[in-house]
């Protein structure tokens, strides 16, 4: 699939349950319920995105802005379909994110990483790269407060500060 093929958006309701579906295939992502997905397109579309080809959501990325932290951008979950993992979908679903008048005023990105996701590291600290801004890493929550035994300590990962994202023609054309 051409990268030109794909479309960016904010999400619209009926697109919870293809956002639960990637989820659930990634088989490493947390599986929210349905009701979750269908409240994140409903409630916060302006900071989610979804990567649309051919009328099939392929990708997305469930976002907020934190209460009384309007500055940061907290990425919840992202997900691209197993076809095109890879390929910077994950990436622009990011930058059309922070592109967006919702965020003009945020100066850091959060979210929470297991060690093991090779993947989110490489795809944040690109985004750092790109954004000319520090990465940091810290504990945040400890493996011990999830149930059941088999789910890492998550990391929190914080980008910034940096000046609001500023696109460039370079960006605007793909590469």
């Amino acid at each position: 699939m051409q990268r030109e093929e794909i479309f960016y958006r904010p999400p619209a309701i009926e697109d919870g349950k293809s956002i639960w579906k990637l989820v659930r295939d990634s088989g490493v992502l947390d599986l929210n319920s349905v009701y979750c997905y269908l409240l994140l397109c409903k409630d916060y579309p302006e900071t989610c995105a979804v990567a649309e080809a051919k009328g099939e959501i392929l990708g997305f990325v469930t976002a907020y802005l934190p209460p009384g932290r309007e500055d940061t951008l907290f990425i919840w979950q992202i997900g691209v379909s197993s076809a095109l993992r890879g390929q910077g979908v994950a990436g622009r679903l990011l930058r059309d994110l922070l592109q967006r008048e919702c965020c003009r005023g945020v100066r850091f990105l959060e979210a929470t990483i297991g060690p093991s996701n090779d993947a989110s590291h490489a795809l944040f600290a690109a985004l750092a790269g790109r954004l000319g801004a520090d990465l940091s890493e810290q504990p945040c929550f400890d493996a011990t407060l999830f149930p059941g035994k088999s789910h890492e300590p998550e990391n929190m990962i914080r980008i910034g500060p940096f000046q609001g994202f500023q696109p460039t023609q370079t960006y605007i054309q793909g590469t």
